[in-house]
């Protein structure tokens, strides 16, 4: 993403100033679109501002994905998402993805919390796009001119609002929007759970709506008062604005803040302050007001009124990214956490993510940037790659470094046996040093090349990666590639130093059976390539390997982890472009019964620990550790180091 700093550094000020007074913060990022036809990122904290869509392109609406990593702009040519992080792309639709016919009134382009439809507005209504596992499906929706969309909390209904605040309400079912209710007039609109909705009629009054229980509704406010632009916060408080209808000192647009607590029929005045609410609309968490006015985009106080202009010129149209996660200084685990972060010169180190909910320390202190790093079993020692050289030191307990292998460029894959006394590692082909799978004392020694890239009696060009070692034998798991070839699991016998081929696969894990759990990362495994197939192989006798389960399109595992005797969890996103997030489920090795346990949040390259309670992840590539409990269902971020990279557990 691209800087802006003298304007970041103006809003710095401005923010901090704001805090400092007052206790504000920004609740989420905020995204800007310029009349230059540029999207800006407002980023928390000390994140600053960035260009987030092409500077070559003039857009003319936009959307934040729930991820908050994923944007989604319309041109006059068509529909993008990109990813902001990695400025990956895909175009939805060119030339019939239309224009919205007005902005900044609320969002012509919105996600569903799920990622996977998009509804935006066009001068005949709406379009839906939905990423099915097969193709993109585009449908139209023509109940009105819409301006502004708003998604229920689990993507079930979606509540589109047209001109002259009339709203329609429309139920999702599968890759369909059904309308299901229509409301005349309401100035504004909120979702209190996730089927009800609370509206305000212009005619006064403020009513709750029951979508799941036939459009039921209840008056909360009776009408001897007008309500308008309702929102709820966190604990289930609307808060809203109202005048009283004999009240002739409030302008007509103007009203004063007031709250109704949840299951009281009572609404709370909390201010005698009068705001004018033209172009007014609240920001995600209930707390604060912005105002978009003639370009000019201003945060107010809803209790005082006073209002702290941004400074930013020309603001055409704003959204929000998501609320971010809780963010803590360390978390309670069942399992100690590693990973790789800059030191304060900026040198990658091993961390330690201590399981008492510490913070995060920082282990090693190399000169040059750790590349690649495993930490023994029971957390005793870590070996890591620096330098063009191996090193070990203790993990848990740090003491000095000792070289383990003096050659040793760009090693990667770095694996301990069960015990703990062996390291095993690849080698890419270098001078002076035959590159493949490599084996080492934990305690050092000469190191030994038990399997070279390019070996006899393999494929021509053959690699060796993705070494494993078994958890019962002296062997050792291998991912054998070559061009034009299917991959394939290789087992090494360590004693004899003998290997055979044990199944056709990319991915396989070891079971504490000691069979073998197989499948292929991306195509799928055997004649269907729309199923991810996954293998039991008995590694004594793989021609009776077994199918036990099968992963359909777009489904693909991510990571698959063996937590108690006979079953393993799994790790499931999606092979299709764009926002999704993670599932989780577990399976029987003996039956491949599969039952879903939950959502895995939003996050990349995931890792489960050992257990299986945890899953930890990166909020985007290069970003925050982020951690969901999978009992409890919550997630969090860590404070710091705000940038992480190759978590992993401690077993």
């Amino acid at each position: 993403m691209r800087r802006i700093g003298l304007i970041a550094l103006c809003l710095l000020l401005m923010v901090g100033w704001v805090r400092a007074q007052d206790g504000l913060d920004l609740p989420a990022p905020l995204y800007l679109l310029t009349n230059n036809g540029q999207v800006q990122r407002v980023g928390l904290g000390t994140e600053g501002m960035s260009v987030v869509t092409p500077e070559d392109l003039f857009v003319v609406d936009f959307g934040v994905a729930p991820d908050g990593n994923w944007l989604a702009y319309r041109t006059q040519d068509g529909l993008t998402i990109r990813n902001i992080y990695t400025e990956a792309e895909a175009v939805i639709e060119q030339g019939t993805a239309d224009l919205p016919p007005s902005r900044g009134h609320g969002d012509t382009l919105a996600w569903s919390p799920t990622g996977d439809m998009l509804v935006y507005s066009t001068a005949y209504g709406a379009r839906v796009y939905t990423n099915t596992p097969t193709e993109a499906l585009f449908a139209d929706l023509r109940e009105g001119i819409f301006v502004n969309f708003q998604w229920s909390p689990t993507g079930a209904y979606l509540a589109a609002e047209a001109e002259d605040d009339i709203w329609w309400l429309y139920r999702r079912e599968s890759n369909a929007l059904i309308l299901t209710s229509a409301i005349s007039s309401s100035i504004g609109l909120a979702w209190v759970s996730a089927s009800e909705v609370v509206f305000a009629p212009a005619n006064g009054g403020l009513v709750r709506m029951n979508l799941a229980s036939g459009n039921a509704q209840t008056v909360l406010l009776d009408d001897t008062w007008n309500y308008q632009l309702p929102a709820t916060q966190a604990d289930g408080t609307l808060m809203l604005f109202g005048v009283q209808k004999s009240d002739t000192e409030v302008p007509e647009g103007s009203a004063r803040l007031i709250s109704l607590a949840p299951n009281t029929p009572r609404s709370n005045a909390l201010s005698e302050i009068v705001l004018e609410l033209n172009g007014a609309r609240w920001a995600p968490n209930g707390n604060l007001i912005l105002a978009l006015r003639g370009g000019v985009l201003a945060l107010i106080l809803p209790a005082t009124g006073e209002g702290f202009p941004l400074p930013f010129a020309d603001v055409v149209a704003y959204s929000w990214g998501p609320l971010p996660l809780n963010r803590v200084d360390g978390i309670a685990l069942t399992s100690e956490g590693a990973f790789l972060a800059a030191d304060g010169d900026n040198v990658q180190q091993v961390w330690h993510l201590p399981a008492n909910s510490s913070p995060p320390v920082q282990v090693t202190q190399a000169s040059e940037d750790v590349t690649a790093y495993v930490v023994a079993p029971g957390g005793g020692e870590v070996t890591f790659a620096s330098g063009g050289r191996l090193w070990a030191q203790g993990f848990i307990t740090p003491n000095a470094p000792r070289v383990l292998v003096d050659k040793a460029a760009f090693a990667s894959e770095l694996v301990y046996n069960p015990n703990g006394q062996q390291v095993a590692f690849v080698l890419p082909n270098s001078e002076g040093v035959e590159g493949g799978i490599w084996l080492v004392s934990a305690q050092g020694g000469d190191a030994k090349l038990i399997l070279p890239h390019g070996a006899p009696n393999f494929p021509p060009g053959s690699v060796f990666s993705q070494p494993v070692f078994a958890p019962n034998i002296n062997g050792l798991l291998v991912t054998r590639s070559a061009a034009n070839t299917p991959e394939a699991l290789l087992l090494i016998d360590l004693s004899a130093l003998e290997t055979q081929e044990i199944g056709v696969a990319s991915k396989a894990i070891w079971l504490q059976s000691g069979f073998v759990l197989a499948y292929n990362s991306g195509l799928g495994y055997g004649e269907n390539t729309s199923e991810q197939i996954i293998y039991r192989i008995d590694p004594a006798n793989p021609a009776e390997a077994a199918k036990i389960a099968s992963i359909p399109q777009p489904a693909r595992i991510v990571t698959m982890q063996d937590v108690v005797a006979s079953r393993a969890r799994l790790v499931l996103g999606s092979s299709q472009i764009g926002p999704r997030a993670l599932n989780v489920a577990d399976m029987l090795t003996t039956t491949g019964a599969i039952t879903a346990v939950g959502s895995g949040g939003f996050m990349v390259l995931p890792v489960l620990s050992p257990d299986g309670r945890y899953l930890a992840g990166q909020t985007h590539e290069g970003g925050a550790l982020t951690i969901r409990d999978m009992q409890t269902m919550q997630q969090v971020t860590l404070t710091a180091p705000p940038q992480i990279s190759a978590f992993s557990w401690v077993r």
